[in-house]
């Protein structure tokens, strides 16, 4: 083989490190953006059973006559359906931001597998390339 092969086999191994530094780099981000997100969706999760917690106690809360009469008893009744109202608008809230947190975290484990899956494939070819690079030099 000549030499002038055998510099093209450098420089494409030099171009091929270079490569998969940077699908290290990527497979590095896709993995703290899968951490991230698992972090937010069980914090979210958490926030939700709290939420239920709440709103299980509340619903529980009962306005008995012998203890509230007329103008405060309508006074609190008209907050307490407020505060039940607003319970449940947030816990939806809540619950619709944690399935999108779930819908990005499994885009993200996605782009984390593509990543790795193409960091395999440069480490072959790499491997493939320095046998190549080996045998040029046997020859030379």
């Amino acid at each position: 083989m000549s030499s002038d092969e055998l510099s093209n086999l450098q420089t494409k191994k030099t171009r091929m490190n270079h490569d998969i530094s940077i699908a290290r780099e990527k497979v590095s981000a896709a993995e703290g953006r899968v951490k991230r997100l698992q972090t937010i969706s069980s914090s979210l999760q958490t926030s939700i059973h709290s939420l239920r917690n709440l709103k299980s106690e509340a619903d529980g809360f009962e306005v008995t006559k012998s203890k509230w009469e007329g103008n405060q008893e309508n006074q609190f009744e008209t907050k307490y359906n407020s505060h039940g109202v607003y319970l449940e608008t947030y816990e939806s809230d809540t619950v619709k931001a944690k399935q999108r947190i779930d819908d990005d975290l499994e885009m993200a484990r996605q782009e984390k597998a593509q990543a790795d899956m193409g960091l395999t494939d440069l480490q072959f070819n790499l491997a493939n390339l320095e046998l190549d690079i080996k045998e040029a030099k046997e020859d030379a």
